[in-house]
This record gives C-alpha cells, structure tokens and sequence, in this order.
C-alpha cells in the first residue's frame, strides 16, 4: 500500500479542498494510505479522520505563516514518510516544497488550483509570482492543470514544461449533488419572480460588480427578478455601495457565505459567473450537475465548461450590457431554460464526473510510484 500526502494551505472552501475531499473518500484504503496537512479549517478534515486518514492540522493560512512553518512542516513529512506528496495550490507548491525537500525530497504532483499570477498587480508581484509558480513546477515531478487554458498558459509564461503537464478538470462531489433532478414548472421564476445566483469570492477576479451593473436591464425587462449574492470577501462593501448607487436594494440579497449544495442551487433559476479570469471555478460545474443553466465570461476554463446555447450562455467579461442580454434571453422562456437545465446536467456527468476526475488522478500517482494498473 502506498502512502500519499496531500498538502494544501486551507481546507475551507473552494476546488482544492474538494478535490482532496474526492481523491480521498475514493482511493482511502484501497491501495493508498492517505495522510493530510492543512490549517484544520471547515469540516473536511475531521470528515477524512473519520476514514482513516491521517490529519495534522498546521498555522498555514498566510504567506508569513506558512513561511515559518516550514522546518516543523519537514518533520511532519519525515514522520509521515510518505511515498508522494501531492500539493494543492501555489503555496503548498512553492513554500511547501522547501519543507519536501529538507525532508528528502519526496517526489510530488502538483494540482494548479489557484495559480500564483492571478495575484499579479504589479510589476514587483508579477515577479515574485512567477518565480514561485515556476519554482512550484520545477520541483514537481509532475503539473496537474484544472482547464486546457491553464495548461496553455503555464506553458506560454514559460512557468511550466508541456511535457511535465496533464489535464485534469474538477469534478463535483456526487454524495451533494447526485440526485438533483431537472427543474419543474413551479420555481420562483415561474412564479413570476426569477431568481439569479452568484456564488464566489467576492474579489476583483470574480467580476461581481458587472452583474450587478447588469441589473437595471434584466429589471426591466424581467420586473419581479432578484440577485442572491452567496460569498464573502473583501469587495463586499464596495458592492454593497454599488447596490445602493444603483437603488437596487430589494433586488440584490448578500447571504454570506454558504457551502455550495443541491439545496443552495435549487434556490436559483440560473446561475451567473461573471468572472474576469478563471481557472476552472468548480461552482459552475456545481450548478450543472445541478441541472442549472449558466450564464458565464468566456473566458479560461469557464469557456471549457459551459457550452454557449446549449448548456447556458457565454458572454465578453467586463460587459454588463451582454450578460443583461443573455440573462434575458435566458429568462424570457422557461422551456429554454429547463431544456439548457438538461443539458447541463448530462454535461456535468460526460465530462466533470467524479469518476473520471479520480481515475485520472490514480493514473498519474501510479505512474509516479511505478505501479501498474490494478487488474480488471
């Protein structure tokens, strides 16, 4: 049996805990030991606990403490001895591989959750992120990708060798949204009151400041719709000014942040990704597997997950006038809607299956481990 050590700086929300969650529960016990290192947050690691695996829960959650952390993050690696270390995001990647190889350099397989360049801003920035990023692939043996356009970029940054590069797409976690049927007549847009979801970070990369600039023209055109905002972050109050600017109070709900669930997507008609640049946001994949239509920025990985006029809608980023139009157009006939909602679904299970997203990682750790492919 081989042992694996999955390092990533947060279990709290969001496509790397999820994926960790998923690799876990799958290949726990049959031919891996599964350990985990993280900042303890959210439910996951007790939920992995519960398996079997072996969690130690670690001050990583920023960049200084990450930093000082590294020679007791060496112990933990030497004690757990692990045969691989997969490490999830861009911290775990760059600072924890220090802590791999002063623990002596375990190979490792790193997942591109959440890229180092999308905190670029500036010149300084843009520096010290590559470094890291090409630091983080450099010592991995091998570089998993979320989306084909983050493949495409890591290679054309020069961050990342294609030889060293796989494809990997998140995947849903099917024990939340498995049974989630098509939606019936009887929703709150049928009803006469559309309701659109947003769930995210709220922060500049998600583009939530131009859905709700969209929405003087969806009310317009569709009077008794509303926006429910489900996220929390630091550009809250500078949206919650802009509802206020654009007197959209009793449209616009902030919920806070919820856990992405059947239950959350069944509250919405739609949902909206507004992004200015995503690797690959596993909500949209969520909704999907929800039966869910998506309106979303054509833009990284969103513009692999959701097929324009099949599954939903693609629009420019940046342009509140064109997410208007395709929300309305969206919402201007239930049986589009409904039918996109199918799509979407069968989209979800063909091409973002937890199947498919499992083996494919239990591939890669055999190959890395030298093993070959359990018999059939």
């Amino acid at each position: 049996m081989s042992r694996i050590l999955h390092l990533i700086h947060s279990t709290a929300f969001g496509g790397g805990p999820a994926m960790v969650d998923l690799i876990c529960t799958r290949l726990q016990g049959s031919d891996y030991q599964m350990s985990l290192v993280s900042d303890g947050e959210g439910d996951l690691p007790a939920r992995l606990a519960g398996l079997g695996v072996r969690v130690t829960s670690m001050p990583l959650t920023t960049k200084g403490s990450f930093a000082r952390n590294i020679p007791k993050l060496a112990a933990v690696i030497r004690r757990e001895s692990p045969d691989l270390v997969h490490v999830h995001g861009h911290w775990a990647a760059s600072l924890g591989q220090i802590a791999v190889q002063l623990a002596g350099r375990v190979p490792t397989i790193y997942s591109v959750q959440w890229p180092a360049y999308l905190d670029d801003t500036n010149a300084y920035s843009r520096v010290r992120n590559w470094v890291a990023e090409s630091l983080a692939c450099r010592l991995a043996a091998r570089v998993v990708a979320v989306s084909n356009s983050d493949r495409r970029t890591l290679v054309r940054r020069r961050l990342c060798a294609a030889k060293k590069l796989t494809v990997i797409y998140n995947s849903f976690d099917p024990r939340k949204f498995s049974q989630v049927a098509p939606k019936p007549g009887g929703s709150d847009h049928d009803r006469g009151g559309a309701v659109l979801g947003f769930v995210g970070r709220l922060a500049d990369q998600k583009g939530c400041e131009f859905l709700i600039e969209a929405m003087p023209a969806v009310i317009q055109a569709h009077p008794h719709t509303t926006l429910r905002i489900v996220g929390d972050g630091p550009d809250r109050p500078k949206l919650e000014a802009l509802v206020g600017r654009l007197r959209l109070e009793q449209t616009v709900e902030f919920l806070g942040y919820r856990p992405a669930s059947a239950e959350l997507m069944e509250d919405f008609d739609a949902l909206i990704v507004p992004s200015i640049y995503d690797v690959h946001p596993l909500v949209a994949v969520e909704a999907m597997a929800s039966s869910l239509p998506v309106v979303a920025s054509a833009v990284g990985g969103l513009a692999e997950t959701v097929v324009d006029g099949t599954t939903g809608f693609l629009v420019p980023p940046r342009q509140p006038a064109a997410l208007a139009s395709a929300v309305n157009r969206l919402l201007s006939s239930d049986a589009l809607r409904r039918s996109m909602g199918v799509e979407a679904r069968k989209r979800a299970l063909a091409q973002f299956s937890p199947e498919v997203c499992v083996a494919a990682y239990a591939t890669e750790y055999r190959a890395l481990l030298g093993r070959r492919p359990p018999r059939a």
